[in-house]
């Protein structure tokens, strides 16, 4: 089965979805759903009992487990799973998107223009924190899923154009841009755009990562616990950190 028949069965769930209940009560979310049949076309491998736990895909190649963000639900997870099988994690990437508005009355969609994010790949180091403690079983990878994604809301808020506070409603996949793979902690080194030797501080890291506030404080500490980063130095009262 080639990717493009993958991606068309993908799109397909998301309709056979949609079609099945009305806006705003759709039953799981489609960038969750087209990720499950993307990797694994086959429904029956899907939604797989593993030791008291549910894996999302259970096949030939093992567990498969996407998720978005919230990293930390995973930990007790991969516990449990990467004794007995291989488990791929893939985390989907906005890197293109638009809003897609939706009249909640005529169901009418207004689309608008695609908006490029080029760092929105980085915010996976802040989630690694929560399962840094995994990250060197050999058992594990992680896929990065490049994608084109269409986020809908129902103009159903404030002020004459009702979008100010509108219901955010789902995420639908429009297109697969390119599938980034890492494997090891080596693989992590290079996936971190600094090079060896490199002496940065966080405002270097929070500009080259498009990071902020939480999000930036837990990146560099799992950056640092890995040893990716490591702190050198004092500039006044911000830490300088020496790329390894």
């Amino acid at each position: 089965m080639t990717e493009q028949d993958r991606f068309l069965i993908a799109r397909k769930a998301i309709e056979d979805t949609h079609n099945r209940y009305n806006i705003g009560t759709y039953k799981e979310r489609s960038q969750h759903l087209f990720l499950k049949c993307y990797y694994e076309p086959c429904m029956e491998y899907h939604e797989a009992s593993v030791a008291g736990y549910i894996a999302d895909i259970l096949n030939e190649n093992g567990i498969t487990e996407i998720q978005t963000a919230g990293f930390r639900a995973l930990r007790d997870k991969l516990t449990v799973f990467l004794p007995l099988y291989k488990v791929t994690l893939v985390y989907p990437v906005q890197n293109r998107s638009r809003v897609v508005w939706i009249d909640p009355e005529s169901g009418e969609a207004a689309p608008g223009r695609f908006s490029s994010y080029p760092k929105a790949q980085y915010k996976l180091f802040s989630e690694l924190l929560a399962i840094a403690d995994h990250l060197n079983d050999d058992r594990l990878s992680i896929d990065l899923v490049y994608m084109s994604v269409s986020n809908q809301r129902l103009l159903d808020g404030y002020g004459s154009d009702r979008k100010k506070k509108a219901t955010k409603l789902d995420s639908v996949p429009e297109e697969i841009i390119k599938i980034q793979t890492l494997n090891t902690m080596e693989d992590m080194k290079a996936f971190f755009p600094f090079s060896t030797g490199d002496r940065i501080l966080s405002s270097d890291i929070s500009k080259s990562l498009g990071l902020k506030r939480m999000s930036l404080w837990r990146a560099i500490k799992f950056l640092t616990l890995a040893e990716i980063i490591t702190p050198v130095d004092k500039k006044g009262k911000a830490i300088v950190y020496q790329v390894n």
